[in-house]
């Protein structure tokens, strides 16, 4: 069970790479124009995934691209300036907020309370059906796997399999 486990938050966490694959290049250009893609886009002090957060900025929020370093940007905003991976951004102005549509309450509208509400009758039901019992059990063995990694182990991988902001 633990292998099968593995193997699915494997293929999560490859499949959650791949979704974030990066504009083209060509997209964007220095002195043009970019646009954040999510609700909250750091602006990081150097170009890295680790580098320390100078700024933020909100969903489809005007940045100029001032300087371009293979996958990353560098960018000024109404908030201040920052290095940003291109895959944040988005060359014409998004419509829709991340997940809009797929959610009828705002996870910030949200608290605690209803976060770890049980699951429905019918959700449990599934969960029984498929063996997905011990809800608790994997989320202490994800905690636990989890907790190993430090950020340079996943900095190396990204990079060496080209995952997410290390792709060429």
């Amino acid at each position: 069970m633990r292998i099968k486990r593995s193997l699915v938050l494997t293929a999560t966490f490859i499949l959650a790479c791949g979704l974030a694959l990066p504009a083209s290049p060509a997209e964007f250009k220095q002195g043009g124009k970019a646009w954040s893609k999510h609700h909250e886009t750091s602006l990081l002090a150097e170009p890295g995934p680790l580098a320390p957060v100078v700024s933020t900025v909100g969903f489809a929020e005007k940045l100029k691209v001032r300087e371009i370093q293979g996958a990353w940007l560098r960018v000024k905003s109404d908030e201040g300036e920052g290095w940003v991976f291109q895959g944040n951004l988005a060359s014409e102005k998004p419509s829709l907020a991340p997940g809009a549509g797929f959610t009828t309450v705002d996870a910030a509208r949200t608290d605690t309370v209803a976060a770890a509400r049980p699951l429905a009758p019918a959700a449990q039901g599934y969960a029984e059906r498929h063996g997905a019992t011990d809800a608790q059990a994997d989320i202490d063995w994800t905690d636990a796997e989890a907790s190993k990694l430090t950020p340079q182990d996943m900095v190396a991988y990204m990079s060496s399999e080209q995952k997410g902001e290390y792709q060429p």
